[in-house]
């Protein structure tokens, strides 16, 4: 859900370099490698009361894609953690203070990435 559906067109497009395939009033539907994330103005409608989505984006280097949206302003929540359940992962927020994260997958074992912490960062 977005208060200000513009603004949010324009992070997950020009920021973190989606593919919008679609838009219209109040929605905006963006393609990720055959996969869908649809960006809804906010409604006062019961059925989207006390809702909460997070997105993952799996990147095959999570430092470089972690600097590289460090680099655009992309602001962090976490640095880069893990490995568990063989994968590490980075939380951002967008524009409008939703959470997404970064996540890299592992081979069983492979354990290569240095840990960056897991505290919060301002």
């Amino acid at each position: 859900m977005s208060d200000d559906l513009e603004r949010q067109r324009a992070f997950y497009r020009d920021v973190l370099g989606l593919h919008e395939r679609e838009a219209g009033e109040g929605f905006a539907i963006f393609e990720i490698d055959g996969n869908i994330l649809e960006l809804l103005a906010r409604s006062d409608a019961p059925q989207y009361a006390s809702r909460c989505v997070s997105v993952g984006f799996v990147v095959e280097d999570i430092e470089i894609a972690r600097e590289e949206l460090l680099r655009r302003g992309v602001k962090p929540v976490t640095g880069v953690e893990g490995p568990s359940e063989g994968q590490y992962w980075a939380y951002f927020r967008d524009v409008e203070g939703n959470l997404f994260e970064l996540v890299q997958r592992v081979s069983q074992g492979a354990s290569d990435l240095p840990n960056q912490g897991g505290g919060m960062e301002a």
